[in-house]
């Protein structure tokens, strides 16, 4: 499902897709149509177990995830990404403001939490920073 970048495009595309993990299916087609402006792929999971289970298949070039999903939470994938010595780089949403969690994000390699509910074209704007896109 990640694979390889698509050979048909002129700009450089990373290796791994973004992945959007989120329970709120609004607002994982909201984060996909808007990441589809961008030149790199987009995969999206309703749950981290379900990511977990499609790792196999290559490793994303970022993850953007609800810190708060039922089950097993946006931490506990981090932890469980780090502890397999996977690091990705990781936006992370929430729901409101809780300086503990910033703490244990920030120390997981987060680079930043997004408070829902947000301006979308802010959560773009960091995976397009982050991964060196074209405007």
């Amino acid at each position: 499902m990640f694979g390889g970048a698509s050979q048909g495009r002129s700009v450089s595309l990373p290796d791994g897709p973004v992945c959007v993990i989120d329970g709120d299916e609004g607002v994982r087609a909201s984060l996909d149509a808007l990441l589809n402006t961008l030149p790199v792929r987009v995969v999206t999971f309703s749950s981290a177990e379900e990511f977990l289970e499609h790792l196999e298949d290559g490793i994303p070039a970022f993850l953007i995830t609800e810190l708060s999903l039922p089950g097993m939470t946006g931490l506990d994938l981090l932890r469980v990404l780090h502890s397999r010595s996977i690091h990705i780089p990781a936006l992370g949403l929430t729901e409101g403001s809780d300086p503990d969690l910033e703490e244990e994000a920030s120390r997981l390699g987060v680079l930043g939490l997004v408070e829902k509910p947000f301006v979308y074209w802010a959560v773009v704007q960091r995976v397009q920073e982050t991964l060196d896109l074209p405007s």
